[in-house]
């Protein structure tokens, strides 16, 4: 999503809306190619297909420096019969010139725009819509390898059940298990000092080892992803606002609400994960109960962990 060009990605945002707005029981399709009736052998690309019941709309976008004028409008009222279509929709980023809205209310061309919210609005709807990047801090973090099998003079040797040496993986493995056994506990993210035994896949000197306890001090760090922009889109003939869409300072993030119902693209990509800590979740409150679908980019991101860990071999002939 991150490596499509502006105007792509503002038809994914329309495409993502209509989802929202027709429910799952129209077929809402990006980047479509439909048949020509006059020649079927010749695809014609429509930026968003709308099918419910038996019905075609098209939607075309465009995401432009200054409003769209009567023009694109009759082209869309060609393409519209030419293709044999029930419905057209003309979706605009900078709105609309006087002359194409009288054009498209007169030939049953449907506007769309999508557009800034007042600073008042923008404040209102931030309050009930907040977004918050949790990650569990490390610290004083011990491994405690309990040997199965008595240990001999040479130095000890941990590896993976291949009997390789250990990679990064195995460590943020085990950090994870410690943030999800926190999280079942309802832990409130209050700084403690815990322990917990894992079930590691890991030998010690080629023999499965009799326990594996990590120790850490942990507490929890949270940072609010701050709003940047909500956009109405809405019908500038009637001025009806269809659906609503905010705008994060967290890459590509953005949540898309059409009454009580969520579509929340959440991009970790831009996150940098605090030292010593491991990324624990993100938060979503609209502030009362909603329906969201969520959708993760980026999450090869927030894996690396950067926490130092002590490991402790215990012998069982001297414990």
């Amino acid at each position: 999503m991150n490596d499509l060009p502006p105007h792509k990605k503002f038809e994914r945002q329309i495409e993502r809306i209509h989802q929202l707005l027709e429910g799952e029981e129209a077929i809402v399709t990006w980047d479509d190619h439909i048949p020509d009736p006059d020649n079927p052998s010749q695809l014609r690309q429509i930026d968003v297909t709308v099918r419910r019941d038996g019905f075609l709309t098209l939607v075309e976008c465009r995401i432009h420096k200054e409003p769209q004028d009567v023009t694109w409008i009759e082209a869309l009222m060609g393409r519209r019969e030419s293709l044999n279509a029930d419905a057209a929709i003309a979706v605009s980023a900078s709105g609309f010139t006087k002359a194409a809205r009288v054009k498209a209310e007169s030939r049953g061309i449907h506007l769309r725009s999508l557009e800034n919210l007042s600073p008042e609005e923008i404040q209102n709807w931030g309050r009930k819509r907040t977004v918050t990047l949790s990650f569990c801090e490390c610290t004083q973090v011990l491994v405690t390898v309990s040997a199965g099998v008595p240990l001999g003079p040479d130095p000890p040797q941990l590896t993976n059940a291949d009997g390789n040496s250990l990679d990064a993986g195995i460590w943020r493995g085990l950090l994870e298990a410690l943030v999800r056994q926190l999280n079942d506990d309802q832990w409130t993210g209050a700084p403690d000092m815990v322990e917990t035994i894992v079930g590691a896949p890991l030998l010690l000197n080629g023999n499965p080892p009799a326990s594996v306890v990590l120790s850490a001090h942990v507490r929890r760090i949270t940072q609010v992803v701050s709003l940047v922009a909500v956009l109405g889109y809405s019908d500038p003939i009637e001025s009806e606002t269809h659906a609503e869409v905010g705008r994060y300072e967290l890459g590509e993030t953005e949540m898309i609400e059409v009454q009580g119902n969520m579509d929340m693209t959440i991009d970790l990509s831009p996150v940098v994960v605090p030292e010593n800590c491991c990324f624990e979740r993100v938060s979503i409150d609209a502030g009362r109960t909603v329906a969201i679908r969520p959708r993760i980019i980026g999450a090869e991101t927030v894996l690396n962990c950067r926490i130092p860990i002590e490991i402790r071999y215990v012998n069982p002939r001297t414990a």
